[in-house]
C-alpha cells in the first residue's frame, strides 16, 4: 500500500506541473445513463471551468490514465489488479468505466476523448456553443434559481436548467452557451441526465490528459460507428480485441433502443 500511495503522490505532481490553465469553478455532476443490457448507470463527473476554457471528465479514468503514463505507476496498477485476481476481488479493482474528457476552448478547438473498455479514441472539432431556446420556467437547485432553456444538437434535443447567478458559460459534456452555468441537463428521451451534485470556487490546475497517447486518432462519426458495432455485438469485439473466441452461454442480450450522447452518426 505505501507503493501505491507514493505512486498516487507523484501522479498528481507531474499534473500539477503540466498544468495550462487555471480553473474560477469546480462543479461535481451526476451522469445517469443506460449499460447496453439496459442497467442504469450513475458515475461522478466533475467540470472544472474558467471564462474561456474547461475540462469535463470522469476523476476515476483521470487517475487510472495519470497512474499509467509512468513505469511505476503501470507497475502498481498491475500488481493492484494481481492481487484482487488471486484474493478473487477484481470486482473491486477500478475501471475506466466512463473513458471521457471534454475539453473546451471558447476561442479555439474542443478535443474530446472518449471509448469503451476496449477501444478508446480522441478527436478534435471546433468549438461550437449550441443555438438555445430559452423559456420562462424556474427550478432551485443546490441553491440557485435556475432558467429552462432547449437546443437540438447532434441527434438528441437537450433541456437544461441554467443558473445566471454563476456566470460562467459552460455547462456539462459538450453543452455550454447559454448566460450562466448549466447545473441540469436531460435528453428527451431520459438516456442521459446530468445533474450538479456540488460547487465550489477554486483555483484548480486545468491539466491536459496524461494518458493522452493511449486514445487513437480519428473524428467524431468514424468513432460513434466504431463504438456502436461493439455495443450490437459485444462478443465479437472483446474477441477481436483480446485475439481469442469469446463465446456467452445464451450470447450478450443487448437493448438497441439504448444510444450515445450524440446520434447523428447513423
Amino acid at each position: 500500500m505505501r507503493l501505491v500511495s507514493i505512486i498516487i503522490s507523484l501522479c498528481f505532481v507531474v499534473v500539477a506541473a503540466i498544468a495550462q490553465q487555471t480553473s474560477d469553478i469546480e462543479v461535481s455532476y451526476n451522469y445517469k445513463h443506460f449499460h447496453r443490457r439496459g442497467s442504469e448507470q450513475n458515475h461522478q463527473m466533475i467540470l472544472l471551468a474558467n471564462s474561456s476554457y474547461s475540462k469535463f471528465y470522469n476523476p476515476i479514468t483521470e487517475y487510472l490514465d495519470s497512474l499509467e503514463s509512468t513505469p511505476e505507476g503501470k507497475n502498481a496498477y498491475n500488481q493492484m489488479k494481481m492481487s484482487a485476481f488471486t484474493s478473487g476481488n477484481m470486482k473491486n479493482v477500478l475501471k475506466r468505466t466512463v473513458p471521457m474528457y471534454i475539453f473546451k476552448n471558447k476561442v479555439g478547438n474542443m478535443e474530446v476523448f472518449d471509448g469503451n473498455i476496449v477501444s478508446m479514441f480522441r478527436y478534435t472539432e471546433p468549438y461550437e456553443a449550441q443555438t438555445w431556446e430559452i423559456g420562462d420556467s424556474t427550478k432551485n437547485i443546490l441553491g440557485y434559481e435556475c432558467h429552462v432553456a432547449s437546443t437540438d444538437y447532434h441527434g438528441r434535443h437537450w433541456t437544461v436548467w441554467f443558473a445566471t447567478d454563476i456566470p460562467i458559460q459552460d455547462g456539462p459534456w459538450k453543452l455550454s452557451g447559454l448566460p450562466g452555468l448549466i447545473l441540469e441537463a436531460r435528453e428527451e428521451s431520459g438516456q442521459h441526465h446530468f445533474m450538479a451534485t456540488g460547487i465550489n470556487a477554486t483555483s484548480k490546475p486545468i491539466t491536459p490528459n496524461l494518458g493522452a497517447d493511449h486514445y487513437e486518432q480519428t473524428d467524431r462519426i468514424s468513432m460513434l460507428k466504431t463504438l456502436r458495432k461493439f455495443e450490437d455485438n459485444p462478443e465479437a469485439g472483446l474477441s477481436a480485441s483480446l485475439g481469442v473466441s469469446i463465446k456467452v452461454q445464451g450470447g450478450i442480450k443487448v437493448d438497441k433502443t439504448l444510444d450515445f450522447l450524440e446520434t447523428d452518426y447513423r
